[in-house]
C-alpha cells in the first residue's frame, strides 16, 4: 500500500459509513480498486528496522470529535450503568452536529472490577467486551469512529504480582479483538501522564506500552493525551499522533487569540516532526453563565477557570480558528455533555458544565458554532472557510435545541 497522498481522498474516506463490523484486511482490498485509498494507521513498510510504522497519512480537519460519556452516567458509571438505547441517541446527536470520532475511556479501576468487568488477574469480562461492541456499533451506524484511552492507574496495576503483566494482560485482550476493526480509529495508551507527576512507574509503562501496542496491533496508529511536555514523551518515546490537551487561561486565550494555540502546536511539530496533531481536548466550564450555570449557591465558591456560554462559544471560535490556520489533524473538544451536579467529588460545577449540550438537551451556542465549523472541514476539507470573527453574535436561543433527544435522555 502506498501512502496517501490526497488530503481530500484521506478526508473522503474517514466519513465512509459502512454497514457491519469493518475489517482492515477487506477495506484493503477495496482500497486497491478504488484509487488505493489508505486507513489512517496502517503499516506500509519499516522504517531501518525501527519499529515505528510509516502511516497512512491523517488528512488536516479529518478529526472532527468530541470526548464523551453519557449525560447520566459518567465515568465508569458509563460501562457498567447506562441504561438501553442512550448511546444510540448520543450518536445521532452527536452526528447531527457533524462529529466523525469520539474519543472515551476503557477504564480499569476498582469500580469497573468491582462490577465483575475485569477480575484481578487482567481478565476482561464477555459483559464488557460486549458493551464495548454495542458502542462500536451504535457510534458506526452514524459514521462515527472512536479513540480509546486505556485508564490504568499505576497503583493499581503494582497491586498484581506483576503490574506490567497485569496491564499487558487487559491491553492485548482489547486489541486482539479490534486490531482489524476500522471502526477503531486509534489507541489513545495514557490519558496526561502529567497528572501523575511523570512518576517512574509511569515512565516505565509508557516506555513499554507503545511498542508493545504496536506488535499486538501495527494496524492503528497510538498517541497519548498530554497536557503539555511532549519533549518529556519523547524521552520515552513517540507514538504515531501528537495529541495534547489544551487548556491555557482564558485570559491568555482571550487576549493572544490564536497565537496562543499556534505555540503548543508549533513545540509538538518541533518535537514529532511530520507526526499528525491533534487537540485532544479543550473546553471550558459554563457554571458562570447567569441563566444556565451553576446554583447561585455555587456562585461565590467557583475558582477563576469557568466561564459564561458566552465566554465559552468565543474560547471555541479561536481553538476552531487556529485549528484551521494550523492545519492539525483536528480538535476532540471536553465534552458533550454537561452532567449532573453533585456537591462533593469531582463533578462539582467547575467540571460538570462543560458539555456542548446542557442538562435540558438544548444546545450552548458553542455547539452551534461546533456543527457548523465541521461542516465546513466535511464538505469543503481544502478550503475552509473562517468561523464568524472572535466575539461575534452567538445564535438566538430558539436555534440552540438539539435535535431528536428524547426529554428524558439527558
Amino acid at each position: 500500500m502506498r501512502n496517501c497522498t490526497d488530503k481530500a481522498e484521506a478526508n473522503a474516506f474517514m466519513d465512509r459509513r459502512p454497514k457491519a463490523a469493518v475489517d482492515v484486511r477487506v477495506l484493503l482490498v477495496r482500497a486497491a480498486l478504488t484509487a488505493a485509498v489508505c486507513l489512517p494507521g496502517l503499516t506500509t513498510a519499516q522504517d531501518g528496522g525501527d519499529s515505528v510504522p510509516i502511516l497512512c497519512e491523517i488528512a488536516p480537519l479529518s478529526i472532527r470529535g468530541v470526548n464523551y460519556y453519557p449525560a447520566d452516567t459518567p465515568w465508569g458509571g458509563f460501562w457498567t450503568e447506562t441504561p438501553d438505547g442512550v448511546i444510540e441517541k448520543d450518536m445521532a446527536l452527536a452526528a447531527s452536529l457533524e462529529i466523525n470520532t469520539i474519543r472515551t475511556f476503557l477504564h480499569t479501576r476498582a469500580y469497573i472490577r468491582d462490577a465483575g468487568f475485569i477480575d484481578d488477574k487482567g481478565d476482561v469480562s464477555t459483559a464488557y467486551l460486549r458493551r464495548v461492541d454495542h458502542l462500536l456499533e451504535a457510534a458506526w451506524a452514524h459514521g462515527i469512529r472512536i479513540i480509546f484511552c486505556f485508564e490504568f492507574k499505576q497503583t493499581l496495576t503494582a497491586r498484581a504480582a506483576d503490574g506490567s503483566l497485569f496491564w499487558r494482560k487487559i491491553m492485548r485482550q482489547f486489541l486482539e479483538r479490534y486490531r482489524n476493526d476500522g471502526r477503531v480509529l486509534m489507541w489513545d495508551l495514557m490519558n496526561e501522564p502529567e497528572g501523575q507527576n511523570w512518576e517512574e512507574q509511569v515512565c516505565v509503562y509508557l516506555r513499554e506500552a507503545m511498542p508493545f501496542a504496536k506488535s499486538i496491533d501495527p494496524n492503528h496508529p497510538t498517541t497519548v493525551g498530554i497536557a503539555y511536555q511532549v519533549a518529556r514523551l519523547a524521552e520515552l518515546g513517540l507514538p504515531d499522533v501528537l495529541q495534547y490537551h489544551e487548556y491555557a487561561p482564558k485570559a491568555e486565550l482571550f487576549s493572544q487569540g490564536t497565537d496562543r494555540v499556534a505555540k503548543p502546536i508549533a513545540t509538538q511539530r518541533k518535537v514529532g516532526g511530520s507526526r499528525p496533531v491533534l487537540i485532544g481536548e479543550f473546553g471550558m466550564s459554563t457554571a458562570r453563565d447567569p441563566l444556565h450555570g451553576a446554583p447561585v449557591e455555587w456562585r461565590d465558591r467557583l475558582p477563576m477557570p469557568p466561564g459564561t456560554e458566552a465566554d465559552q462559544h468565543r474560547l471555541y471560535q479561536i481553538v476552531l480558528r487556529a485549528a484551521e490556520e494550523q492545519r492539525i489533524a483536528g480538535v476532540m473538544p471536553w465534552c458533550l455533555h454537561s452532567y449532573r451536579t453533585r456537591e462533593k467529588g469531582f463533578l462539582t460545577p467547575t467540571e460538570s458544565m462543560f458539555g456542548l449540550v446542557r442538562r435540558d438537551g438544548t444546545l450552548k451556542p458553542a455547539a452551534m458554532l461546533l456543527r457548523q465549523t465541521y461542516g465546513e472541514w466535511k464538505r469543503r476539507p481544502r478550503a475552509i472557510s473562517a468561523p464568524p470573527p472572535v466575539g461575534s453574535a452567538v445564535p438566538d436561543a430558539e436555534e440552540r435545541r438539539a435535535p431528536q433527544r428524547d426529554a428524558g435522555g439527558n
